[in-house]
């Protein structure tokens, strides 16, 4: 009986786990498309934009302005902290097709880590969750790894 419980369980734990280190979930999901098929991952200064990219737009684009904090690494950033008058975070979608528009989403609380400093030529992974105010109380959570790139 052992033996079986042991086999049924190496069985069933890998069906319910994600093997995709990038995700995009939240209640947003029932007012967007948050399909996606890949993550491009630019750093300009100390702004770190984490695109997720879609067939006929970009359902997610979060950039987070990392300046002066001594250590990012494993650090909770507080996306709604001011920094030089601006919220250190901005969530937006970009619509596709013949007439890009471009909605920001409203951040009431939320947050990004970390798990490497981000370089530009190098695997930039971590995840971030946020709870928006426009559209009033959804949520958006995400994870990333990609190649950090250059403007």
């Amino acid at each position: 009986m052992t033996r079986w419980l042991l086999a049924l369980t190496l069985l069933v734990i890998p069906l319910g786990c994600s093997s995709s280190s990038n995700t995009l979930t939240g209640s947003l999901s029932t007012v967007y498309d948050l399909s996606f098929n890949s993550v491009v991952i630019v750093l300009e200064g100390s702004n770190v934009q984490i695109m997720y990219v879609g067939d006929s737009g970009d359902p997610a684009v979060l950039v987070v302005n990392t300046a002066n904090i001594a250590d990012v690494v494993g650090t909770e950033i507080d996306l709604t902290q001011l920094e030089a008058g601006q919220a250190r975070g901005v969530l937006q979608m970009v619509g596709g097709g013949t007439a890009m528009t471009t909605q920001q989403f409203g951040i009431n609380n939320g947050f990004v880590t970390f798990n490497s400093v981000p370089k530009v030529g190098q695997v930039l992974s971590g995840s971030f969750a946020a709870t928006l105010t426009n559209p009033m109380g959804l949520t958006l959570d995400g994870t990333f790894s990609a190649k950090v790139n250059a403007p």
